[in-house]
């Protein structure tokens, strides 16, 4: 099955929606504080929150069974950085976006996802909203709709 995961971050939070034809799963969480993660999730940098959204968002989407072994995952990606580092080997000295980058990595190739990046348009991404509505939620903070 063939699926296109948007994906944001900021400081504060990050998102990820993942659309199968139609349909869209979309989820917001909040960065936790660097003491409960050991100090190794102190994010300081945008690029930092949406690799975490990325890795979450595949780990989130296998977990509950939205994504399957062997499915088709097209990463709507729409910083160049991100885009340079998984398509063309770009190398960055951040230990939080290595850490994503092994992890994401060691995922997919576990559960033979196929993934492709395409870079697309901030106006594009579904995900971004979620990070900036005001008063209410837009997207899920818990798995239950969909466990």
């Amino acid at each position: 099955m063939k699926h296109d995961l948007f994906f944001d971050g900021n400081l504060k939070e990050y998102s990820w929606t993942i659309r199968t034809g139609k349909k869209l799963a979309e989820q917001i969480r909040a960065h936790p504080p660097a003491y409960l993660s050991g100090g190794k999730l102190d994010v300081k940098a945008t690029e930092e929150s949406k690799f975490i959204a990325l890795h979450i968002g595949i780990y989130w989407g296998l977990g509950v069974f939205i994504i399957k072994d062997n499915d088709q995952v097209n990463i709507m990606c729409d910083s160049k950085i991100m885009y340079e580092i998984f398509t063309k080997g770009k190398k960055l000295d951040n230990q939080i976006i290595n850490d994503k980058i092994n992890f994401i990595n060691q995922l997919t190739k576990l559960r033979k996802i196929k993934m492709e990046f395409q870079l697309i348009d901030t106006k594009d991404n579904l995900s971004t909203r979620h990070l900036f509505a005001e008063g209410k939620d837009t997207a899920g903070r818990d798995s239950f709709s969909y466990v």
